[in-house]
């Protein structure tokens, strides 16, 4: 569609759209595409009603939203985590196995939440679980809170770590790979464990770009963690039972399970938790269960048989059965979308589709958002980003909008792309994150232009 779209078409589409019933209110704009901006209904579109009152109030103080696989919507800081997490705790269900399972009505403590993406699992299983979700790191905590409040769930969540006594502890935060963050981060040490992982996909390309990725990932912050123990969160909470300790804490689980005393052992009947098998930990731990009277299996994920890594899975033979259901499907703008274009082709016959559908908090003085707007796809930095995008994703893949995400991309594929524009623009002309930060093609093909003007003080890009 070309040239500015008709104020009346645009006001009879708006209308058609309205006929929805996740559709509050909707306006229709458009000179080269035809966008429909859409208010979702807060009773029949709840999640998505509740992301856009939240990131239009600037709730979401740093964090972005994003749905991994188009199946959850959340609050997240980095979009490989996010898509690691998903995979791990919805898609391959690694905490619940083993005859690990939640029953009806389960009080569930998820130590080292991280977003809380295992607290959203657990609550999508029962929607009378009782969550306590402890995380050290404020930003994740804050991205945790943000879940819950997202998709309606009454979840406990504490900013401090578990250990085995109160005190305060030092902490290694890595912002570009938080789930590696703990009391025990060592740089050498953890930089070889990411590393180890990393190689385990296939094709990977060793060289100074993977090397110029690890240390970008591993980039640390120190801060400073308020340390408490489990038998004092029980106290402190009233909890009579737990009848799943989920533990992923980087190295500290042992201080962790040190933390629990007799009594509150006995209100525990499962224990989730991974285990890293420094000095014979692995047995210790297998041993410290057994004498607690759990029975006890333990594994490790093929892509982890390089690192230390395993998981551990613990159940009392008197601890209340699972109850087997599919996990609730969740909503998403993706879903929403899609059942909204199905929708409007039955409706709009003799009208034009929108080319874009946005989510908004309210209609009156919308825009287009930054990131609808391709940016101008012009000279050196366009040619260079399209040779070496299509060479890993096919022609015509290079359009403004393509996502390096959506298109496949993950950390690999990061680094054999920025080999490419530096093997025509030379080393280090862009930082390695810039491709999960900036990840639609114009926007990159953008920062790339104007790391190209910095570098040569003209506007050769």
């Amino acid at each position: 569609m070309s040239g500015q779209v008709d104020q009346q078409i645009g006001q009879r589409i708006a209308i058609e759209l309205t006929r929805h019933p996740s559709v509050a209110a909707a306006a229709v704009h458009g000179d080269d595409r035809l966008i429909a901006y859409l208010v979702p209904d807060p009773r029949h579109a709840p999640v998505v009603h509740r992301a856009c009152r939240m990131a239009a109030a600037g709730s979401l103080a740093g964090l972005s939203l994003h749905e991994p696989a188009g199946e959850l919507l959340v609050a997240q800081l980095n979009r490989t985590e996010t898509d690691f997490l998903y995979r791990e705790i919805f898609v391959e269900n690694a905490y619940l196995r083993h005859g690990v399972g939640l029953p009806t009505d389960p009080v569930v403590v998820d130590v080292g939440a991280n977003i809380g993406m295992f607290t959203l699992l657990a609550a999508q299983r029962s929607n009378r679980a009782r969550i306590i979700a402890v995380e050290p790191v404020a930003e994740l905590a804050h991205a945790a809170s943000i879940n819950a409040e997202l998709h309606g769930v009454d979840v406990t969540v504490l900013n401090c770590g578990l250990g085995s006594h109160t005190g305060e502890v030092g902490f290694s935060y890595y912002p570009n790979n938080t789930l590696m963050s703990g009391i025990y981060g060592d740089a050498e040490e953890d930089r070889a464990v990411l590393r180890s992982y990393l190689r385990t996909a296939p094709d990977v390309e060793l060289g100074a770009q993977f090397d110029r990725l690890v240390d970008d990932r591993m980039r640390a912050e120190p801060r400073r963690c308020r340390l408490i123990t489990l038998a004092e969160v029980v106290a402190a909470h009233g909890i009579d039972r737990i009848d799943l300790l989920k533990i992923d804490v980087e190295k500290a689980e042992a201080d962790v399970l040190a933390g629990i005393d007799p009594a509150t052992w006995e209100k525990i009947d499962q224990v989730v938790l991974e285990v890293h098998d420094l000095r014979g930990r692995l047995r210790a731990v297998l041993d410290q269960l057994t004498a607690h009277g759990f029975d006890t299996v333990h594994e490790q994920d093929r892509r982890l048989e390089l690192t230390p890594c395993h998981n551990v899975y613990a159940r009392r033979s008197g601890a209340r059965p699972p109850v087997l259901v599919e996990s609730r499907p969740a909503q998403t703008r993706a879903a929403l979308t899609a059942e909204l274009r199905a929708f409007v082709i039955g409706q709009l016959a003799d009208l034009p589709l929108p080319d874009d559908i946005v989510w908004v908090d309210q209609i009156d003085g919308v825009n287009a958002p930054a990131e609808m707007r391709a940016s101008a796809l012009t000279g050196r930095a366009s040619a260079v980003l399209s040779s070496a995008w299509t060479a890993l994703f096919g022609a015509g893949s290079d359009t403004p909008d393509a996502d390096f995400f959506d298109l496949g991309g993950g950390s690999l594929t990061a680094v054999r792309l920025l080999a490419k524009i530096e093997n025509q623009l030379g080393e280090e002309i862009v930082e390695p994150d810039l491709i999960f930060t900036t990840t639609r093609f114009g926007d990159l093909a953008a920062a790339i232009a104007v790391a190209l003007r910095s570098r040569d003080g003209n506007d050769s890009g």
